[in-house]
């Protein structure tokens, strides 16, 4: 279950060959519209988030991939093989699974988070399928919402961590949602 594809997107495990594109993703101003001191500002970090995935991968089967445009989802401006972002499922220091994505605006309203959120999940249960899947959303970002509830996980949290203190410009933080695919 390592590397999978879906009816129009390849999914292979990130690797250090993926770091400047994953870092394309990632400090995108724009995939970070919705929590803008998230972008990365530099290679390192993407370089951690790769090596993070990379020691999943090892000790459980599972990190995130690579999301490449597959055959099946080329359309005018996205060719086969174009690197859209990266998602999956990695064990969290609590013991879940948590399951995330970041993609990149020109695929957004496509549906593939939908399928790379789907194939995380079947991925966590064939890799583990005693360990509960959760996933955490910002409240401002509807899209996201609406895939991890299309996918079947259930809201269980909705607040401010305990450490969330206002952002830069004074506004309150959004808010955050936890979701899982079981009780």
């Amino acid at each position: 279950m390592l590397d999978t594809t879906t009816a129009r997107l390849d999914l292979r495990t990130l690797t250090l060959d993926d770091v400047d594109e994953l870092y394309a993703v990632y400090s995108d101003p724009e995939t970070w519209r919705h929590l803008p001191e998230g972008r990365f500002t530099s290679r390192e970090r993407a370089r951690r988030l790769i090596e993070r995935s990379l020691r999943s991968v090892r000790t459980t089967g599972l990190g995130e991939w690579a999301v490449r445009v597959g055959a099946g989802g080329a359309t005018t401006g996205l060719a086969a093989g174009t690197f859209i972002g990266a998602g999956g499922v990695k064990l969290s220091a609590g013991g879940v699974w948590n399951l995330g994505y970041r993609l990149t605006p020109v695929s957004w309203g496509r549906g593939f988070a939908t399928e790379v959120a789907r194939a995380a999940l079947e991925g966590a249960a064939w890799a583990a399928p005693d360990v509960p899947v959760t996933a955490r959303v910002l409240a401002n970002n509807p899209a996201s919402v609406r895939v991890i509830e299309r996918v079947g996980l259930e809201l269980v949290w909705e607040g401010h961590p305990p450490a969330s203190g206002a952002l830069q410009n004074g506004e309150e933080p959004p808010l955050r949602r936890v979701y899982t695919d079981r009780p």
